[in-house]
């Protein structure tokens, strides 16, 4: 009898639902886009979510512009640039139907990118409408682009230029003596506003005539911005960074300065160490500031009269605080959380998206619920305070897309057809068992038991058997990178491959190395390789392995390329780090 009520137990268990989203459909969707980071935020345009990638591909893939369906995540079109370098950085820009002296245009995208290109997009179809050239040294474009009434102002590595929205044809071209990375525009009424990485602000008109301002001795790597006090810029040095009014020195900080965000007469700064809020009128003065890491694209939500300001968390724990400098943050975190440099995108309906140094774009349309950012109690406008609830909320009822073709509706009702065939074949089954126990089959119902319980814990938890299939697939693809001419004492050991123009240089039987970096240094310090290294917002990356530049230089981890810089990509004893022209 003890089975017997046993067994009844269990078949009341399998009718117990099991989640929400079996009789809910989802209201959240994700996709991993598997060609790249996506280092700026998605854009929302009418039903439209668009996004870009950058920088890890792999084999021939290479970046790409997206556009999905907002609320279920089919994909509507793809764009691809297969000349693209890397780190494609240049932050979309949305630009609607209009006409100028110049011409007419339809609503449509305009992309830039490494390899010096500027391409305009049909926002209907994907369709390229018009494509232009700038210079490439190195790299092309990375900054921030900008309109100004019937032209895109393009900011390129060692200069600047202008197009026709209609046609593309370029009016303006001014070079520059410095070079530019992450150099965005700025638009004024009597200028174009662009820095360098000499610390030089170049003022030009719209003749092509140029003012020169030396800041100080470090890197601008954002638009400058206009404010009525004056111009802010803030200049990154190699230690630290500084907040500059004009050549005055406001304030010093951390590294890596994130991109500033103006709202009004506010402007918000942030570091590897803290971020910042100025208010600046006919000065600029200091107004709070919070201890946080971020190096990314700082954004703000807009809801009626009140705001909520975002930044993206660019550790290995990942996530987006969101608050006022001045007030303890909030932290929103997902299932994906790790490095982050993209800002959040927020769409109508609610709807926000979130992308991460890992490729996984997520959209939610309950942050509201999840986060109280929709919740105007206690909240007032960003002048005063924001409203910090300090509670970390979980991304909840997520889909896995794959090629993002999937509705997140259709998925919910597969899910639930599969759960309802389970449980008709688990009461059919227990039925069965419960028949021959009373005939006297003891035995075989002991063997049918073991089948009941594995068909139960695969019904109330279908995540083991993903796991399962995902560890499977994890060991699958796992790769050494070892070339069997090696040397055998090499086995077990740390190995550096440096592809140089001039050949492959190899050495081995390494040890005691943490990360790619210090691997990296100690080789290329005992073969004689001389490597020269820049910082960017993104980390400290190298350029150039004995005077050769190329397109870039990437490396592979056991041949696996790394989600990570160099001096966070962790190694083994017996790992395999290539160094190969990007």
């Amino acid at each position: 009898m003890k089975r017997i009520s046993i067994m009844c137990c269990l078949l009341l268990c399998i009718f117990v639902p099991t989640s929400s989203a079996e009789s809910e459909p989802p209201i959240s969707w994700e996709i991993d886009l598997q060609n790249g980071y996506i280092s700026t935020k998605p854009v929302f345009v009418g039903d439209q979510l668009i996004v870009r990638t950058s920088g890890f591909w792999t084999g021939d893939d290479r970046p790409h512009v997206y556009s999905f369906d907002y609320q279920t995540g089919q994909e509507n079109w793809r764009f691809v640039n297969s000349n693209s370098t890397n780190h494609d950085m240049s932050p979309l820009l949305y630009v609607e139907a209009g006409a100028g002296e110049c011409g007419t245009w339809p609503e449509m995208v305009i992309v830039g990118w490494t390899d010096g290109r500027v391409t305009a997009l049909d926002i209907a179809d994907g369709d390229l409408i018009w494509t232009s050239q700038t210079e490439v040294v190195t790299w092309g474009i990375t900054g921030a682009m900008a309109l100004d009434g019937d032209h895109v102002v393009v900011p390129t590595r060692q200069g600047l230029s202008t197009f026709c929205l209609g046609d593309g044809n370029l009016d303006l071209r001014v070079d520059l003596p410095q070079l530019g990375w992450r150099n965005g525009v700025t638009v004024t009424d009597e200028a174009y506003l662009i820095g360098n990485e000499e610390g030089v602000l170049n003022i030009v008109n719209r003749s092509g005539e140029v003012e020169n301002l030396t800041i100080g001795d470090g890197m601008i790597r954002h638009a400058p911005i206009q404010t009525p006090a004056g111009i802010i810029t803030h200049l990154q040095t190699s230690s630290e960074s500084g907040i500059y009014l004009g050549t005055e020195l406001l304030s010093s900080g951390g590294p890596s300065p994130a991109i500033p965000l103006q709202l009004n007469d506010k402007v918000f700064f942030a570091t590897s160490e803290s971020v910042s809020l100025w208010i600046c009128n006919i000065t600029c003065e200091f107004h709070g500031q919070t201890d946080f890491h971020t190096n990314g694209e700082i954004t703000a939500q807009v809801m009626g009269n009140n705001t909520q300001i975002w930044f993206p968390r660019n550790t290995a724990e990942g996530g987006w605080g969101f608050g006022l400098p001045g007030t303890e943050f909030s932290i929103y975190s997902t299932n994906h959380d790790t490095y982050t440099t993209a800002g959040v995108g927020f769409g109508p309906d609610g709807y926000v998206a979130f992308g991460n140094d890992a490729g996984v774009l997520m959209v939610t349309s309950n942050l509201q619920n999840e986060s109280g950012t929709g919740d105007n109690t206690d909240q007032t406008n960003v002048t005063d305070s924001i409203n910090t609830t300090n509670q970390s909320s979980e991304y909840t009822n997520q889909i896995e897309l794959g090629d993002g073709r999937c509705e997140a509706t259709q998925a919910s009702e597969d899910f639930s057809l599969k759960s309802t065939i389970f449980k008709i074949l688990i009461s059919i089954l227990v039925a069965a068992m419960f028949l021959l126990f009373l005939r006297g089959y003891r035995e075989l119902v002991a063997k049918l038991s073991v089948l009941l319980l594995l068909m139960i814990a695969l019904l109330l938890f279908p995540s083991i058997s993903q796991m399962w299939s995902s560890e499977v697939s994890d060991l699958r693809t796992t790769s050494e990178d070892w070339d069997e001419d090696w040397p055998k004492e090499w086995q077990d050991t740390q190995i550096v491959v440096f592809e140089l123009p001039d050949g492959e240089v190899v050495i081995g039987g390494c040890s005691g190395h943490e990360t790619v970096q210090q691997l990296t240094e100690s080789a290329a310090e005992e073969l004689g390789i001389e490597i020269e290294r820049e910082t960017f917002s993104i980390g400290e990356m190298i350029v150039s392995f004995n005077g050769h530049e190329l397109n870039g230089w990437e490396f592979t981890v056991d041949g696996q390329r790394s989600t990570v810089g160099i001096s966070a990509a962790v190694i083994d004893e017996d790992s395999v780090v290539r160094w190969s022209a990007a």
